[in-house]
């Protein structure tokens, strides 16, 4: 998050101290829960965009201030949401806040409700989402009390040219989906999704991601593009088209069916 300038803002500062001097205690109105690879669970609670907005704009418009947030390019080309105060005297702060620019549409806007909401409550001092500072040090203490127990295995039994990198990748844990963004196929649900198609005879990567893509309403080049609730209705689908008599035709039909709702979206 790129740091915003702080000179020649006399109006602003002004404009912005009685806000913060008014602002209100909001009780966060969303709790999400979140499932990590090695089973254990935690959960966090945040104040969402909508009620953020709700109760900040107006104060800061009493105040002659304003807040824009809006997707682009940053300053080195890559994706951002560009984020700006403003005063009525022409004086403003902002930065960017860099994003990925991977995965599916939903994944994406996801990421932008959370850089719009975060940047709001960091510009103006709102504390928006719990502390979760102990969580993350207890998390970074265990991965490398990990880490350190398995270097003299790692040590002791070489690994094979090429297989360095592969163990490295599996064992690589995913960070939690940020606030807002959905949740991700868990490895269950994407072994499962494989499971299904072999049982259909679908063997053939291009073949199967045409027919998840399809499927679902938009175009994935992998199974890690899956958001969790788009897997379990995938899930859903194959294993209906599996218990019918010809598991073919019912896959065929599903796919006329989906293929047919998106012609008319």
């Amino acid at each position: 998050m790129t740091a915003p300038a702080t000179t020649g803002l006399a109006h602003l500062a002004a404009a912005l101290a009685k806000v913060q001097a008014e602002l209100p205690t909001l009780e966060r109105d969303r709790t999400v829960e979140v499932k990590q690879k090695s089973g254990d669970t935690y959960s966090y609670s945040y104040v969402t965009l909508a009620k953020l907005y709700a109760e900040v704009l107006p104060l800061l418009t009493r105040h002659g201030l304003s807040f824009v947030a809006m997707p682009g390019a940053g300053s080195d080309g890559k994706m951002c949401v560009r984020y700006q105060l403003m005063h009525e005297s022409g004086e403003s702060i902002g930065g960017e806040f860099p994003i990925s620019g991977e995965g599916g549409i939903q994944m994406i806007g996801g990421r932008i409700t959370y850089a719009r909401r975060y940047c709001l409550a960091a510009i103006v001092g709102v504390a928006a989402d719990e502390d979760d500072e102990s969580r993350l040090s207890d998390d970074a203490t265990r991965g490398t009390a990990q880490r350190a127990a398995a270097r003299p295995r790692q040590q002791a039994e070489p690994a094979a040219p090429g297989r360095t990198a592969q163990r490295t990748q599996r064992s690589a844990v995913a960070p939690p989906p940020l606030p807002g963004e959905p949740a991700p196929a868990s490895d269950g649900q994407r072994g499962m999704i494989m499971g299904q198609f072999v049982k259909l005879g679908i063997e053939d990567r291009t073949a199967r991601l045409r027919t998840i893509s399809t499927l679902i309403g938009r175009k994935v080049e992998s199974t890690n593009n899956l958001t969790r609730a788009e897997a379990s209705d995938l899930l859903t689908v194959l294993a209906t088209a599996l218990e019918a008599d010809d598991p073919r035709s019912a896959l065929l039909a599903a796919l006329a069916a989906a293929a047919g709702a998106g012609e008319g979206q």
